[in-house]
């Protein structure tokens, strides 16, 4: 689904924008009862999309880096509607949505490491749930 990132993902270390400073780990309880943990680890801009990089760990195992994909075209009907950019921290909102969403669905973790893209109307969905 997503080849082309996960090759990236592997054989890639630096990305687009740096961690914070201060990297915080978070727990996150799914609705399938697993619990994970995720550390935003930096994003990487590949021409009209945005990956947002974070390393999961899921029941203290082995953190893999997990990629959430936001395309600008999935942001385009509400920056229109709205008549403005979205900001990076609205951007940034949608994909830890996005993830929570993924966490949500998997009914194992090992699917959570393929990670997800978001589309328009996933997109809408995330956008009201944080209320901008």
């Amino acid at each position: 689904m997503f080849g082309w990132l996960k090759r990236w993902l592997l054989t890639q270390k630096p990305l687009a924008s740096a961690p914070p400073a201060s990297q915080r780990t978070k727990t996150y309880q799914a609705e399938s009862g697993y619990v994970y943990q995720y550390v935003f680890e930096g994003r990487h801009c590949c021409g009209r999309e945005t990956a947002f990089i974070f390393s999961v760990s899921a029941q203290r195992h082995q953190p893999q880096r997990v990629a959430v994909v936001v395309p600008d075209a999935a942001l385009a009907p509400f920056e229109k509607e709205s008549g403005r950019r979205l900001a990076e921290n609205e951007r940034y909102g949608v994909a830890k949505i996005a993830l929570f969403r993924l966490f949500d669905a998997s009914e194992k973790p090992d699917k959570v490491w393929k990670g997800t893209q978001v589309d328009a109307a996933r997109a809408r969905e995330y956008l009201q749930v944080l209320d901008v």
